[in-house]
């Protein structure tokens, strides 16, 4: 069994590395205590930088500590259809009704896994605009808004699309 992924005859449960997470709460509270020093610091460039930096490495830390407190799944797969919670749309659950093919791309790092959706912009409408702006564009340059880079998948993305075509229904 793969670390991070749960594998039942009919589930599959992919959480993300624990490491992702801590580094950003490190990095967080770095640029966090630079902001602090320099809003002790005083003058105003010092000020302005200061209250740019805590704000930014604030939600950053703080979303870090959400991620690891949470632990929540980024894919959860069955034969019903897959919830997704870790591609930048966050789509939640998507029937195999709404999906088309899984692929894998070569990406930087390893390969990421896409997840193609046959109405991308249902999919779109259920998101924040936010997310939903770079899920446009990720189905422009990859073909669908969900996708699951190498650097949060805790298996080789060719596993993972095979166990999600194990669950997958037939025709």
């Amino acid at each position: 069994m793969s670390a991070g992924v749960t594998r039942e005859p009919d589930r599959v449960e992919v959480r993300a590395p624990r490491t992702a997470p801590v580094v950003a709460l490190v990095t967080g509270v770095i640029g966090l205590a630079a902001g602090v020093w320099l809003l002790l610091a005083g003058g105003t460039a010092n000020l302005v930088l200061g209250a740019v930096l805590v704000l930014f490495f604030g939600v950053g830390a703080v979303r870090a500590v959400l991620r690891l407190v949470r632990g929540k799944p980024l894919l959860i797969a069955t034969p019903e259809g897959i919830d997704d919670g870790g591609s930048i749309v966050a789509a939640g659950f998507l029937p195999w009704s709404e999906l088309g093919t899984i692929d894998v791309l070569p990406a930087r790092g390893g390969a990421m896994l896409v997840i193609g959706v046959r109405d991308p912009e249902a999919v779109l409408a259920r998101t924040t605009p936010g997310r939903a702006r770079v899920g446009r564009a990720q189905a422009g340059r990859l073909g669908s808004p969900v996708v699951l880079p190498p650097t949060v998948l805790p298996v080789p993305a060719e596993e993972l699309a095979a166990d999600l075509e194990r669950l997958r229904p037939g025709p």
